[in-house]
């Protein structure tokens, strides 16, 4: 049905018993149908009106409202960057936290590996010293002790060239052991190069028979030429066989020759009633 004047006065309702009056109800109706046609002109009116500001004004809305949506998005975007800045932040500042750490502990630790191992080595160097000192020490009583043994000796030889009626030989080539020389510094760095020496006068040289005593009296300090090489002294009678057999074996012991073999050559060029006695003294003499 049309909404205007002429549909809504219409007058061809169905007549009932028990309604409304019908010039109420026509009046109602008149009022209605004119507030349709007022409105119907206003909206004609107003379209009619439209201009370019009212678009304009439109557009202007628009864009605003895509200006603030930008920038609602932008400031979204920045606040997210700023919070992932903060976090790698705070991530490197971590992990060069964590490095430096590391890496103070591990020198720490190298330090304390090489203060042990300095502490070491100087603990190694010291008793190498000591051993050296004691060393020296040593070689140094050894060359006393032999000095004064072949001092006696050289005494005993003088007594037994007096007991034997012969002319004593004045010139006897008694040459001084010299003191062995201290040796060089010790580095304290370089201890694995310090090699520890030998005793010299521990080592035993080949064994060697003595010379005839009573024939050359100046070798009694020099290794004695083999037995064979030299005729065997004569027998001695009495204490001076004795006293002759004596510094052959002190000679013989000093020389390195070993018990058995100067046993045998007392027993071939002295008669000795004794002999074991004899060689237990003088071997116990020369092993001090």
């Amino acid at each position: 049905m049309a909404l205007d004047r002429q549909g809504i006065e219409k007058r061809d309702f169905p007549i009932g018993r028990r309604g409304y009056e019908p010039e109420a109800v026509d009046a109602h109706l008149a009022r209605i149908a004119e507030e349709v046609d007022e409105l119907r002109r206003r909206a004609s009116s107003s379209s009619g009106r439209t201009s370019p500001a009212s678009i304009a004004q439109a557009a202007s809305e628009q864009v605003r409202a895509i200006v603030e949506a930008a920038e609602t998005s932008a400031a979204d975007i920045e606040r997210a960057a700023l919070d992932e800045a903060d976090r790698i932040r705070s991530d490197a500042e971590s992990d060069a936290r964590s490095t430096r750490d590391e890496a103070v502990t591990q020198s720490q630790e190298h330090v304390g590996r090489v203060r042990e191992a300095t502490s070491s080595m100087m603990q190694r160097v010291d008793a190498m010293e000591n051993e050296l000192r004691t060393l020296l020490d040593g070689l140094r009583t050894g060359a006393n002790r032999l000095t004064a043994d072949l001092s006696l000796l050289e005494q005993g030889m003088g007594e037994l060239y007096d007991a034997s009626g012969r002319p004593r030989v004045e010139a006897v080539a008694s040459t001084p052991v010299p003191a062995p020389e201290p040796p060089a510094p010790v580095a304290a760095d370089e201890p694995a190069a310090i090699a520890e020496p030998e005793p010299e006068l521990e080592a035993e040289p080949e064994p060697e028979e003595p010379a005839a005593v009573l024939d050359e009296p100046a070798t009694v300090v020099e290794r004695a030429p083999e037995p064979e090489a030299e005729p065997a002294a004569e027998p001695a009678s009495g204490g001076g066989d004795i006293e002759g057999a004596r510094l052959v074996a002190l000679n013989m012991a000093l020389n390195g020759t070993s018990r058995a073999e100067t046993d045998r050559y007392l027993a071939e060029n002295f008669d000795l009633s004794d002999r074991d006695a004899l060689l237990d003294e003088v071997y116990a003499t020369v092993e001090g």
